[in-house]
């Protein structure tokens, strides 16, 4: 009984602490369930003076009992993947008149979920959960099972008003069975894009198969948002990975007419006719790394991100959308669609196949703020208009194939290939703002700029690139504030902090070997890094500090030649970079300018002579992004001050041999800044063009033309860049011939 005393003090000990925070969390006892796949658990508890009674039952239809995951290998030969082992079925869901909810029992310990009711959130977590350390908690070994089931385990429950958008939501009826809408959908990955993001993610199919069930659980999100007023589910029914193009389903090169009409014929010859067959998907989804483009009057326009047939849904040859993913410009600038913002556009696309026509047109909403704007940017436009949420109230009568949903199925392999499962429509937990930034530029050292206005636009940089880029706005369930995490475009308040995230260290530096340009007078470098990972080995985000460093090191016995000196390097580069850049003189020395104390970047990067005028460029812009190093190696020599220090190049600033990136030291993050290049994102408007040249330019004295220039004279790509008309009207024949709307 001692054992039971003390959970009942540590939860009252704990109440009152939490009382001196907020209001909103409060510590309750609940039983521990071993479900075992009960088709249903009965769950009593009272929380906040109010009682809550769960009726629950286990969610058997959360992924196709006939879900498959097949791929196309580089032998032209389709293979079906092996499923992974799961775990046993432990997903629940409750619904009334009163409010709705959804309980995990996976874990051990205790159960997760969250509690809908008519103006609040709760979501209840595992004490232990936040608390492992704590002295107070005894050791599983020491507890016995009796005097455990007789008070049941401590749990956080936290309250959080519902909040939605700036948009006033009219209250609907809850949807009874019949009303039920769930988009039955089949992916394909092009092999475009296999060849895109397979070298990123080392090669392997599960890395892969896991980017894309975040993918579908970020756009499963934005059809989960209250701003549409109805809710539409998404499962999964079959997702091929393809490493080599079928003969069958040709590209076209990206012309998005003749890749749409080939997909829907390829998908369509692949679907089950029937509706309620169990492998019928609703909407095939092209996920492509082709940079697609239209023709219009003889011209190829790039502004294009997908396509899609407006009202096309239900309708075989017609049930199918085309999106970008990871797609960059001739110079390798991210378009819009790089990264995870091509959850927005796949969204796009398929609210246009639902019958959704972009905002302004033919319709009284506002052309930009919102998911259906004719235009893509990197920020916001996160929810839907009132024009949508006009279309999306008909649906039920309007497009019959989503009023069927997957038979129920055997659990056992369904978490594995689950989105929902998986990230429970905040995918931003575990893809986090750094791995999201990741996947953006496909670089392991990518990481933050700021999480200020993420959830709006989350900026990103690298240390191989100058400048830094928009990823769009980031996922829900990003953390974006202490405390808070992003949800609709907005950053909110946590229900609970995920405990991966609240007990993120970092991991030991891991260095790489020394290497080196074999310089005069120079040095070698050596990249070290470090992960901030919780107990499961996973990326959490509570770590402060440098990911990512360059040492010096000692290089002689990697130089035992006789070593360059820094104008030959800069000689031989500058020839190769004028294989790629026209205006530069290829026959001429390349120059290493002088350090400059404003400008840090100055004396380690590679000034060429250009042709139309008699300076010395450096091609930073240029050569950013094509994985063509514009900058003497880290480690060579840039300068010795008044007092006879040396100075090195470290990720490519001129800094004194014994400089240490720390807390009160002045950060990467401030240097660049200072460059003034700002979003490195394709589409870039860059301003006075002849300020920048002359910004990145140096007299033969090695003298700079211009010290300065206006902040963010790259500025970022304005929204009206991207307005597209990325949808076809359905023909005359089938809208006639479907249900009218």
């Amino acid at each position: 009984m001692l054992f039971s005393v003390l959970r009942l003090m540590l939860v009252v000990l704990l109440n009152e602490a939490y009382a001196h925070n907020t209001r909103d969390t409060e510590v309750i006892l609940l039983p521990i369930w071993d479900s075992k796949g009960a088709s249903e658990i009965p769950l009593t508890f009272e929380v906040f003076g109010q009682l809550i009674q769960l009726s629950l039952r286990r969610n058997d239809k959360i992924v196709s009992s006939e879900f498959q995951v097949w791929k196309h290998n580089a032998r032209g030969v389709t293979e079906e993947l092996s499923q992974l082992n799961a775990p046993d079925p432990c997903y629940y869901l409750h619904e009334d008149h009163i409010g709705s909810a959804a309980i995990s029992f996976c874990q051990r310990h205790g159960l997760h979920g969250l509690i809908f009711l008519e103006n609040v959130t709760l979501e209840i977590t595992p004490l232990r959960n936040g608390f492992e350390s704590s002295p107070l908690l005894v050791d599983d070994r020491y507890i016995k099972d009796e005097e455990a089931d007789l008070l049941g385990e401590p749990h956080v429950v936290k309250r959080s008003p519902i909040r939605t958008p700036s948009l006033e939501i009219p209250k609907r009826a809850r949807a009874t069975s019949k009303d039920r809408l769930t988009l039955e959908l089949a992916v394909f990955f092009d092999e475009a894009a296999y060849r895109l993001f397979s070298p990123f993610l080392d090669g392997d199919d599960e890395k892969i198969r896991d980017m894309l069930l975040a993918y579908v659980n970020g756009i499963q999100a934005l059809y989960h948002h209250p701003s549409l007023g109805v809710s539409i589910d998404i499962s999964l029914i079959r997702l091929d990975v393809i490493q080599r193009q079928p003969l069958d389903l040709p590209h076209f090169g990206g012309e998005r007419g003749g890749l749409l009409d080939s997909f829907c014929r390829y998908a369509n010859a692949r679907n089950p006719a029937e509706d309620d067959h169990p492998r019928h998907w609703d909407l095939g989804l092209y996920v492509t790394g082709l940079d697609l483009y239209a023709l219009e009057n003889g011209r190829r326009n790039g502004a294009t991100m997908g396509l899609a047939t407006v009202g096309g849904l239900c309708i075989p040859l017609y049930s199918c959308v085309i999106a970008e993913l990871g797609v960059t410009d001739q110079l390798g600038k991210p378009y819009p669609s790089a990264g995870f913002t091509s959850v927005f556009i796949a969204a796009h696309e398929i609210g246009h196949n639902l019958g959704m026509h972009h905002d302004s047109s033919g319709n009284a909403c506002p052309k930009d703020g919102y998911i259906m704007s004719p235009s893509r940017g990197v920020r916001g436009e996160t929810v839907w208009s009132d024009c949508s949420r006009e279309i999306a109230k008909t649906l039920s009568r309007t497009k019959p194939c989503l009023l069927d949903w997957p038979e129920s199925r055997n659990i056992s392999d369904a978490p594995a290939h689950d989105h929902y499962s998986r990230y429970r429509d905040l995918p931003g937990r575990e893809w986090t703002a750094k791995r999201q930034c990741e996947l953006l530029l496909r670089d392991k050292d990518a990481s933050v700029v700021t999480l200020y206005e993420s959830c709006q636009s989350l900026q990103c940089e690298t240390p191989r690139r100058s400048g830094y880029y928009f990823a769009g706005p980031a996922l829900d369930g990003t953390h974006c504030a202490p405390g808070r995490e992003c949800r609709g475009g907005e950053c909110v308040p946590v229900l609970e902090q995920p405990s991966d995230s609240e007990r993120g260290s970092w991991s030991e530096w891991r260095e790489d070997s020394c290497s080196s340009g074999c310089l005069q007078r120079s040095k070698g470098a050596r990249v070290r890094r470090r992960f901030c990972e919780n107990r499961d080995r996973k990326t959490a985000t509570s770590c402060k500090g440098s990911y990512y460093d360059v040492l010096l090191c000692d290089d002689e016995k990697l130089c035992r030649k006789k070593r360059r000196t820094i104008v030959e390097f800069a000689t031989l580069r500058c020839a190769f970079f004028s294989e790629r850049l026209p205006e530069l003189d290829g026959a001429a020395k390349g120059l290493q300018a002088d350090h400059e104390t404003d400008r840090l970047w100055m004396a380690c990067a590679i000034f060429c002579r250009r042709k139309d005028i008699a300076a010395y460029y450096a091609p930073r812009v240029e050569l950013n992004d094509l994985g063509l190093d514009p900058y003497l190696p880290d480690g060579t020599w840039c300068h010795a001050d008044e007092e006879g220090r040396d100075y090195f190049c470290r990720q490519h600033h001129c800094l004194p041999e014994n400089f240490l990136f720390g807390k009160k030291s002045r950060s990467r993050m401030d240097y660049r800044y200072e460059e003034e290049l700002g979003p490195q994102n394709a589409g870039n408007r860059l301003g006075s063009v002849d300020r920048l040249v002359k910004y990145l330019t140096s007299g033969p004295d090695g003298l700079p033309l211009l010290t300065s220039v206006s902040r963010g004279i790259a500025s970022p790509p304005g929204e009206d860049e991207w307005i597209d008309k990325d949808y076809i009207e359905l023909p005359a024949s089938e809208a006639s011939s479907s249900i009218a709307y």
